[in-house]
């Protein structure tokens, strides 16, 4: 069975193509889905952008990690009663047996391999280092798919990975559903932060941005937000009293000292945003401050799950962050969309042959 699929050939810069392939034999521990829609990353913009530090990735390759779709096709391994279910691919493929995968931590697996430079882990695999969504049919490893509730749309399926990219860093919050939050950087990731915090009854959520995000933090405030910047400065008042904690979706390199004087005391400061830049932090600050920074970086099964349990309840307003939809022969509009910061996710439908 022939199929089209969209890849980037090279790492020159929007070095993209609609390729056809034919569906291999499946392996007994394989799957196939037949996709229904994929959410574009800003992992995948890079890609398609042609940005620095993506060396690590294995290219020709078939874009796309934030995957939904329905089974159709099973190895001799396999469940058979998950034919004709409606899943999610967890793109990580973990090797099951060092410490960190024994902790449920698959999103540090390196195989066992130290790196002394923390390039993404080896267990990051679908949509990077071997063929990702981005085409009407994908051959997954039957562990790396997870069910999905009838209630929940196959646009918010799409950016459900997303979505516990943004959980796993609320999870680095202690006591996350009481304490007051500022939330940095008002894209998709930041928007999935504070999606989980009003969806589980944070009333405490701020989001910060600049000022040409003002359409991006006008959604915070439909989504549930209490209070929105567009600078530093206007978080100051006479009855400002500190962040309980910080998660900097941004990866502006000013942030985490600014965060510093924000932060209470024993305050947390969460990085998700990423940016090679080199930063530097008041020492004596941290330290009788009590300041807790961490690194949150991709999800584990247990957060994919949980997000899956979560977009199935109305509470959460996920819906709300699906900015814009096209059909997989617009392909690229879709990308060139996200390029250009609409406000929420972007997602490719497979609803139409191209």
């Amino acid at each position: 069975m022939k199929y089209q699929a969209l890849v980037k050939c090279s790492t020159k810069k929007k070095d993209v193509q609609f390729k056809t392939y034919t569906v291999p034999e499946l392996d007994r521990n394989e799957c196939l889905l037949k996709v229904s829609a994929v959410g574009i990353c800003g992992s995948d913009l890079h890609m398609y952008d042609g940005h620095g530090g993506y060396d690590w990735v294995t290219y020709p390759l078939v874009l796309g990690h934030e995957v939904t779709g329905t089974v159709i096709a099973m190895g001799a391994a396999g469940d058979k009663t998950l034919l004709n279910k409606r899943v999610v691919i967890n793109p990580y493929k973990s090797c099951g047996v060092c410490d960190y995968c024994q902790r449920g931590e698959t999103n540090c697996c390196d195989f066992n391999d130290y790196k002394f430079i923390k390039t993404p882990t080896e267990a990051l695999r679908y949509g990077f280092r071997e063929a990702g969504g981005m085409g009407q049919y994908m051959v997954a490893d039957i562990n790396n798919i997870i069910v999905i509730d009838d209630t929940v749309c196959d646009e918010v399926a799409a950016i459900s990975e997303a979505l516990a990219v943004s959980y796993t860093a609320v999870l680095k919050v202690t006591d996350y559903k009481k304490k007051s939050i500022l939330v940095v950087g008002p894209g998709p990731i930041g928007l999935g932060v504070a999606a989980i915090l009003v969806g589980a009854g944070n009333e405490q959520t701020h989001m910060l941005g600049v000022p040409q995000d003002q359409s991006r933090l006008q959604l915070a405030k439909e989504i549930g937000v209490q209070a929105t910047f567009v600078a530093m400065e206007e978080l100051f008042h006479d009855k400002f009293s500190g962040y309980d904690a910080i998660i900097d979706c941004s990866g502006h390199p000013a942030i985490p000292k600014e965060a510093i004087r924000l932060l209470k005391r024993g305050g947390q400061l969460v990085l998700v945003g990423i940016n090679s830049a080199e930063f530097s932090v008041p020492m004596d600050q941290i330290v009788r401050g009590e300041i807790m920074i961490k690194g949150s970086y991709g999800i584990t099964q247990a957060n994919f799950q949980a997000v899956l349990q979560m977009a199935a309840d109305s509470k959460y307003p996920f819906n709300k962050l699906v900015a814009h939809t096209v059909s997989f022969k617009d392909s690229l509009d879709g990308f060139e969309s996200a390029l250009n910061k609409v406000n929420g996710k972007v997602v490719i439908h497979f609803k139409e042959e191209i």
